[in-house]
């Protein structure tokens, strides 16, 4: 049984398994002041049993947050981590999103308070990379200076080892400079940017993801320039991307899965997806792990230098993206994806 091959994440400066698990999926059903932001579906020994099958193979990098079943999917981390050695493992976790209790998120009581939380629930004494999960600090960004002092704090006495910061879904640097849409959200990113430092990055990229022109400086070319790492996450456009048969399911979904809020799985949305996917279902195969495949050799050969955050419920989902790793597609596949999906067939 071949092991899961390893790129080097700069920012972090280590070696990662090129396939990490994204474990927001494990965390179950949730919500956060009344917004749904967890996953229907989820059985936790299925979801264990599949984070021992990726230790098995070789995957080194397992990402959680606070807020994943608001602290469900840290616990189910910690008892893996409690299986395996700590050294060589890289986990990441996060903060900002989940204010418990306190003023705010970023209030540094309550970040601190929720570091020993999570370095608890996961039954370790540091983390590997600490994201700064969402970008509201507050009124006029009152908490931004004493989270991002924090934060460096925390890297200089080795409790975290790299800073992490969340990309924008789309984002070309040039954008805050000209006069579209764009343009307040990419300035706001870059001054927060220039503000946190950030050693590693998490950017959304899949099939349906904006191309970018030579003329672009999309994340990735931003990222490589800066010397800072990329995790790339929503390969899979969250389970949306594996839609297979003669249409899209249309199953409903709980109050507290972040689904039933989503516009991207609307039915009208879904139906459009699969419509757009069907040439590829017809020339790579009509089965999820076909499109399992496309997704995940897509993303990589575009980011050579990133890693996957992939999420899953079981140790076949897991083993299923690992499988798509001994698969790489060629350039003239890359060139008829795009050609399809963008009408544009871009090359590497």
């Amino acid at each position: 049984m071949s092991l899961v091959p390893r790129r080097h994440l700069v920012g972090l400066n280590a070696d990662v398994s090129v396939i990490g698990a994204g474990c927001w999926t494990i965390g179950g059903r949730a919500t956060n002041r009344g917004t749904p932001i967890g996953w229907d579906g989820v059985d936790p020994d299925a979801a264990f049993a599949g984070l021992v099958h990726a230790l098995e193979r070789g995957v080194t990098l397992y990402d959680t947050a606070d807020v994943y079943g608001l602290g469900h999917s840290e616990r189910l981390l910690g008892r893996l981590l409690r299986l395996a050695p700590r050294q060589g493992l890289t986990i990441s976790s996060k903060v900002g999103y989940f204010a418990g209790t306190a003023r705010h998120a970023y209030h540094p009581t309550q970040m601190r308070a929720q570091l020993a939380t999570t370095l608890d629930n996961l039954d370790t004494d540091r983390l590997d990379i600490y994201f700064l999960h969402s970008s509201d600090f507050g009124p006029d960004d009152r908490y931004l200076p004493d989270a991002v002092d924090l934060m460096h704090t925390w890297r200089d006495q080795g409790v975290i080892r790299a800073v992490g910061m969340r990309a924008p879904h789309r984002f070309a640097e040039e954008w805050a400079a000209a006069d579209g849409p764009e343009a307040a959200e990419t300035r706001r990113w870059l001054y927060l940017f220039d503000q946190v430092r950030p050693d590693v990055l998490t950017a959304r990229y899949n099939l349906l993801s904006r191309l970018y022109g030579d003329h672009e400086t999309d994340i990735f070319r931003f990222a490589h320039r800066n010397g800072v790492g990329v995790l790339i996450k929503q390969v899979l456009g969250k389970g949306l991307l594996l839609q297979t048969g003669s249409g899209p399911e249309q199953r409903q979904y709980s109050a507290a899965d972040h689904r039933s809020t989503d516009p991207a799985f609307t039915p009208d949305y879904r139906r459009q997806v699969h419509a757009r996917l069907a040439p590829l279902r017809d020339r790579y195969g009509q089965s999820t792990s076909a499109m399992v495949r496309l997704c995940v050799q897509y993303a990589l050969r575009h980011a050579p230098d990133a890693a996957i955050l992939a999420g899953f419920r079981n140790a076949s989902q897991i083993g299923a993206i690992i499988a798509a790793l001994h698969h790489p597609l060629r350039a003239d596949d890359i060139t008829q994806i795009r050609a399809v999906l963008h009408g544009n067939p871009y090359t590497d």
